[in-house]
């Protein structure tokens, strides 16, 4: 998967799970658990949203710490995404 579309379909995970919450103003790389744009309840409802918008499986060997720090590591370890060309 690119790395847009991946950023993408994360983004819109989190604006799912997160309605009050602006993911425009949310950067690539913002730590999204110390800012507090998602708590530890969160994670498991964007698992399970990354899950259904990917068609992809998550496992336990991709749930290591900082596996959410920011949208670009989300994207890369649970959407396999590639650098753009």
């Amino acid at each position: 998967m690119s790395e847009t579309s991946a950023i993408v379909k994360v983004r819109s995970c989190l604006a799912a799970i997160k309605p009050d919450v602006d993911i425009d103003a949310v950067s690539d790389e913002t730590p999204l658990l110390e800012q507090r744009v998602i708590t530890s309840f969160d994670v498991m409802d964007l698992m399970l949203h990354l899950e259904q918008m990917s068609g992809l499986t998550i496992n336990r060997g991709q749930l290591v710490p900082g596996s959410f720090r920011d949208i670009r590591t989300i994207a890369s370890v649970f959407l396999g995404m590639e650098a753009a060309e």
